[in-house]
């Protein structure tokens, strides 16, 4: 018999139906109370071995939260995100959420163990950045299961994650950005700084730029790769640059030659020395170093993105015209981003519409 109906007290009725099997082989049984009539609990149960034919019931397993995220999940999006994402998702799992509420079947995965992970990170002295973004993987991952039925509801859609407040953006001036790429030339990596500090190219994109994808003569890089439309676009690049690029083009050849048969094929412009890439921590790391040794030990590697973008901003370039040079979403996105700098705006603002009016008016 397909399914069951049987009343456990007055009012209450248990209905049970076969699932088939689990990906281990085993057969399941998908049960549930109704609370009703006879008659609402026979509609129930004919409802319930609908969604079985039809496909459309959550089937558990036997996966845990754990081996659910690591065995199905991360597998899943790594062909999906780029490399310095995943490698964020999977810190998180298995750094957060694995050792605090792994062992949890996913089917008994319940609201209260994804709050109790984070309210244990929170005690334990993580930022509420990180707890925040324990949070959204944790709520992508189960959005995942209920589209591939594993899930009739996210128990992510219980949970209150603390509020990320905005911190103060660090936008280092003209003057520290030309000390930072002073000192970055004395340095292997000051082609990569040069790069995030004229063009507003995030780390992921000057390390993945590959060399048929810059054209010196017309002075222009191509963005190929990124999660938007906005994101793969044409860059300017600055006569500087330009001139940058050349030197270490050149450069880049004699190792090259010297490398012989150990050269790793790639046609990467920022390299490590060998033609493989580099490791974005390495970068991050060296960034910092270079910016301790002129006393910026505050301003990230990231913050370059930021002083490109306020500059353009300040000279009067368009907001649109800067949010696309940076790859963004939407302007909405660029003007929410840098709306401190915005309002310092306004007196040339006001200046514009005073030489325009002369004056006269009213």
């Amino acid at each position: 018999m397909r399914g069951s109906l049987t009343r456990r007290s007055p009012g209450s009725w248990t209905i049970q139906v076969s699932g088939g099997t689990d990906d281990a082989g085993h057969r399941v049984r998908i049960t549930k109370t109704i609370r009703g009539s006879e008659r609402e609990a026979q509609k129930a149960l004919t409802a319930l071995l609908r969604e079985v034919d039809q496909g459309t019931v959550a089937r558990a397993g036997a996966d845990t939260f754990g081996s659910y995220l690591t065995d199905r999940w991360l597998p899943h999006v790594r062909s999906r995100v780029g490399i310095e994402t995943w490698q964020r998702y999977e810190g998180l799992v298995r750094v957060q959420l694995v050792p605090r509420c792994g062992r949890v079947k996913l089917a008994a995965l319940r609201p209260h163990h994804l709050q109790a992970a984070l309210d244990t990170m929170l005690a334990e002295g993580a930022a509420t950045a990180s707890v925040v973004k324990a949070y959204r993987v944790a709520a992508q991952a189960l959005d995942q299961a209920i589209r591939w039925q594993l899930l009739a509801s996210s128990p992510a859609a219980g949970v209150s994650p603390p509020r990320s407040a905005r911190g103060t953006l660090r936008i280092p001036t003209a003057t520290e950005t030309r000390e930072l790429l002073r000192a970055a030339e004395q340095t292997p990596y000051h082609l990569p700084v040069a790069l995030a500090a004229t063009t507003g190219m995030r780390r992921s994109e000057v390390l993945r730029l590959q060399w048929p994808d810059v054209d010196l003569d017309a002075a222009v890089l191509r963005i190929r790769q990124g999660k938007t439309p906005r994101a793969r676009r044409t860059i300017i690049l600055p006569p500087s640059t330009v001139a940058t690029l050349r030197r270490h083009r050149a450069e880049q050849a004699e190792r090259r030659l010297l490398c012989g048969p150990a050269w790793r094929e790639g046609d990467l412009v920022v390299e490590r020395g060998d033609g493989g890439p580099v490791n974005p921590d390495s970068l991050s790391h060296a960034f910092a170093a270079i910016a301790n040794s002129v006393g910026l030990g505050d301003v990230r590697l990231h913050d370059l993105r930021h002083a490109f973008a306020t500059t353009a901003i300040a000279a009067g370039v368009n907001v649109k015209a800067v949010s696309e040079a940076l790859g963004h979403a939407s302007t909405a996105f660029t003007m929410d981003t840098y709306q401190a700098v915005l309002p310092s705006m306004g007196e040339a603002v006001a200046a514009a519409i005073e030489t325009a009016l002369g004056g006269k008016h009213g």
